[in-house]
C-alpha cells in the first residue's frame, strides 16, 4: 500500500524548503496539513495543490501594470 500522507521531513524534501520553513507555513495555517496529536502529516495531492496556487499566484500581474502597458502601446501607435 503506497501512503497518501508524508511527514515534516518528507514535505521538506518533496517541496525543497526547509523543516523550519515547513513548521512557520503550518503554524500561521498558510501550508494545508493534518494534526494528529503531536504529528503534522501532509497529504501528497495537497501539497501538489498548494504548489500550483502558489505558482499562479506569482504570475498575477500587479494591479495596474496592465493599464500601463495598454497607455504605452496606444501611445507607440499615434
Amino acid at each position: 500500500m503506497n501512503r497518501q500522507t508524508v511527514t515534516v521531513k518528507e514535505a521538506s524534501s518533496y517541496i525543497g524548503i526547509s523543516k523550519d520553513l515547513i513548521y512557520q507555513l503550518v503554524k500561521e495555517n498558510k501550508l494545508p496539513h493534518l494534526k494528529l496529536g503531536r504529528r503534522i502529516l501532509f497529504r501528497k495531492n495537497s501539497l501538489d495543490t498548494w504548489m500550483l496556487e502558489q505558482e499562479k499566484t506569482s504570475l498575477k500581474p500587479e494591479k495596474g501594470i496592465d493599464t500601463i502597458c495598454l497607455n504605452e502601446f496606444s501611445k507607440s501607435k499615434q
